[in-house]
């Protein structure tokens, strides 16, 4: 006769891949304060409620001045799951774990320029540097319906395609390329899991803020003759090109 006992003592342990948000701090702190909160202040929810990883390579601060970096960075809801190549002193009890084993993204170099009429080039401002890593398969999501004020749709793995208008006050944000088939008054970021290639395809261009792998222009610097229009948006070296397209 065979005995079956069952275990109450089950440890459910599995691995969960996930794309995190990688910031690289640079001193002075001050400045590169200015430029977050610029960022913050067009898109406040942009790092709400997703994982930030701290790339503390290029950071030389005391304990004291570290801990009340961290405390900036929650006062502004950007919450730390953990850092990379943090200097020692900076690793310790109540502190964000050092994390290994991240598979960082390799940018592609950006397509060859066509040969489409262009706008002329919109002055942009680059994020603090955010690149993303990332695990998994890429896949594009698609909105079959207008993105309304107020929601944030993202797909960081992958591609989006919205069947609709994307209205003033949304949020669009894609590891890869956003395609619009509609008008666009809110805002769109596109290639933010450092897809340099990465571009924005809108039918109708009245952004508030159009931005592609961490450089973004927004409505105050945009050339008044792609309002309305038909607009390809793509990163040449580290500045956006915008093409009209109609």
């Amino acid at each position: 006769m065979n005995a079956h006992v069952r275990s109450t003592n089950t440890l459910n342990l599995r691995t969960h891949s996930l794309i995190a948000f990688v910031l690289q701090p640079v001193e002075p702190l001050d400045d590169w304060f200015v430029v977050l909160d610029g960022w913050l202040s067009r898109s406040p929810n942009f790092f709400a409620n997703k994982p930030i990883i701290l790339d503390l390579s290029l950071l030389d601060i005391p304990l004291r001045a570290y801990r009340d970096f961290l405390g900036q960075l929650t006062r502004r809801h950007i919450r730390v799951m953990g850092v990379e190549n943090p200097n020692p002193a900076l690793v310790g009890p109540h502190l964000p774990p050092t994390v290994t084993g991240g598979v960082p993204t390799k940018p592609e170099e950006a397509a060859a320029e066509g040969d489409a009429p262009k706008a002329e080039q919109p002055k942009t401002e680059a994020l603090p540097q955010a690149p993303a890593r990332h695990t998994g398969c890429s896949q594009t999501l698609f909105i079959d319906s207008p993105v309304r004020s107020g929601q944030s749709i993202s797909n960081l793995a992958g591609d989006i395609t919205i069947i609709g208008r994307v209205a003033s006050g949304a949020e669009v944000i894609a590891g890869g390329s956003v395609h619009v088939y509609g008008a666009v008054q809110g805002r769109i970021f596109a290639g933010v899991s450092g897809i340099r290639d990465a571009r924005i395809f809108c039918a109708e261009a009245r952004a508030e803020l159009l931005c592609v792998g961490g450089a973004y222009v927004t409505a105050e610097g945009m050339d008044p003759k792609t309002e309305g229009k038909s607009i390809e948006v793509r990163l040449a070296e580290t500045d956006l090109e915008i093409r009209i397209l109609n």
